[in-house]
């Protein structure tokens, strides 16, 4: 608020300074030297643009009219929206009656919208003409708009019987429709044309240039319409003696659209009528002060509990990071776990981390699926079998144990054994010692087979490793018919199986 006499400057209103106004003003002739004027920053409630578009979209849901139809090609349409040149193109002549349509969703910038309106008011205009060949029969279209699948505003195009070369103009008057069935999209904008011919009127079909078309929106809220200053004159008792409204604190007059309120400042956009919640919660350091202003504290309060790693320092709040060493990706968490912990880190605000864990692969069992070895043919060999290889594929400490299968034999008598052992074969390192399988003493014929067991606990310092079983057959005396073992027979099988049990 400002207060002025004759001479006076206005006083500053909100830190803004307004046109000075005439000081005593145009609209109070004769006005005594005592008497003092005050100017108010004020805002109405006229109504203000909003930005609004038209996309071009199926005329399909909007014919209405009976006889045959056609749909515009949509760039064309979209043209037309645009306020550009389009052409509804003529029928081949072959229907009655054919009518070609556009239609275009209303859309608007919901940022432009000031205050809370409820409502908004859509109007349009569109220039058509009739490039022929033939007249228009009688009423030839229709400019309408529609809610959903309701119309809400219709149109009829005119006048009638518009001749070749003939100039029309559709207008539809403004029509308040729900913002929100605007911003949902159901808000459309049909225009349909006679294209074919009319048995009716005896015409042919004809072609049509549309241009022009202007789609306008319209919101209003209280207090959120055109700023004004409001200057009041008081004689030298406080008598009010004029008061006159202005844009601009000139000599023109404007006529406010009431409701009016006040403005707190000279910035324009809609008065802050309902201002912003502010929690009460007990932790929320934002206040309101006195003048309705929002205020924070400088420093933020920081709960003082040991606990929290939060601190204020000469640079701002510090908030300790986090950064997770020591594990690579694909490694192992410590020595009593068999498990991978992934580590991977993506940059950005926030910054994020994104941590999994697996099992490693701490087992494995294998069947060795030949033929047992011929070990008779190698008596006093290392017979390696390398069918039963299997692979320790991380370092660690494994438990491993061999179930060997053979067969031992005499036609005549005599005497015999099988014997086996693990071995490491990438070091050259031996699991076991020497380990009997089979043994046989006849005096006369004998033939065994079965299964026998090797089991140990092996550390491996670093991998990978294989492990492979060997087999060799000692004979002790007179003549032994077959010896064989680490494989397969119709009976059993040789298997080798691990299982890794710490790091």
């Amino acid at each position: 608020m400002s207060g002025c006499g004759c001479g006076q400057p206005p006083i500053a209103i909100g830190g803004c300074q307004p046109s000075k106004p005439a000081c005593p003003p145009a609209a109070c002739p004769g006005s005594k030297p005592c008497e003092h004027c005050e100017t108010t920053l004020l805002r109405d409630s006229a109504p203000y643009r909003v930005a609004a578009t038209a996309s071009s979209t199926d005329p399909t849901p909007y014919y209405t009219i009976a006889n045959t139809h056609a749909a515009l090609d949509p760039v064309v349409a979209q043209t037309i929206l645009n306020s550009g040149t389009g052409m509804f193109p003529a029928d081949d002549g072959t229907h009655n009656g054919q009518h070609t349509w556009l239609a275009g969703v209303v859309h608007i910038d919901p940022t432009e919208l000031r205050g809370n309106p409820t409502s908004v008011t859509i109007s349009a205009s569109v220039h058509v003409r009739n490039d022929g060949r033939n007249a228009a029969c009688q009423l030839y279209g229709r400019f309408a708009l529609w809610n959903g699948t309701a119309p809400i505003r219709t149109v009829l195009l005119g006048p009638p019987d518009l001749p070749a070369g003939g100039d029309d103009n559709g207008v539809i008057p403004p029509t308040t429709v729900p913002l929100a069935d605007v911003l949902a999209g159901m808000v459309v904008v049909e225009l349909n044309l006679e294209t074919g011919n009319d048995d009716t009127c005896g015409v042919g079909p004809k072609r049509w240039t549309v241009d022009s078309f202007v789609l306008t929106v319209q919101a209003s809220a209280p207090g959120c319409g055109r700023p004004f200053l409001r200057t009041t004159c008081r004689d030298c008792d406080g008598t009010v003696t004029c008061t006159t409204d202005t844009l601009d604190g000139s000599t023109i007059p404007y006529a406010a659209v009431p409701p009016v309120l006040p403005v707190a400042s000279c910035q324009d956009g809609c008065a802050t009528v309902r201002p912003p919640c502010i929690s009460t919660d007990r932790g929320n350091a934002i206040t309101r002060g006195s003048d309705g202003c929002l205020y924070a504290p400088d420093t933020p309060a920081l709960d003082p509990s040991p606990c929290n790693a939060a601190r204020n320092t000469t640079g701002g709040l510090l908030v300790p990071r986090i950064d997770l060493t020591g594990i690579a990706p694909g490694g192992n968490s410590g020595i009593e776990r068999s498990v991978d912990i992934d580590v991977t880190g993506t940059p950005g605000c926030p910054e994020t981390w994104e941590i999994g864990a697996r099992l490693t692969q701490v087992s494995a069992f294998l069947n060795a699926e030949r033929q047992n070895a011929n070990l008779l043919a190698r008596t006093g060999s290392d017979v390696p079998i390398p069918e039963s290889d299997i692979v320790l594929r991380e370092a660690g400490v494994y438990h491993i144990d061999c179930d060997v299968r053979y067969a031992l034999g005499s036609a005549t008598g005599g005497s015999g054994y099988i014997i086996g052992w693990l071995r490491d074969e990438t070091t050259d390192t031996l699991l076991t010692s020497f380990t009997q399988i089979a043994a046989i003493n006849a005096e006369r014929q004998e033939q065994q087979g079965g299964t026998t067991h090797i089991m140990t606990e092996y550390t491996a310092a670093s991998a990978p490793r294989t492990v492979r079983l060997h087999l060799m057959f000692v004979l002790t005396g007179g003549k032994i018919s077959n010896a064989e073992a680490g494989g397969t027979d119709s009976n059993g099988a040789t298997r080798m199986r691990l299982l890794k049990v710490r790091d």
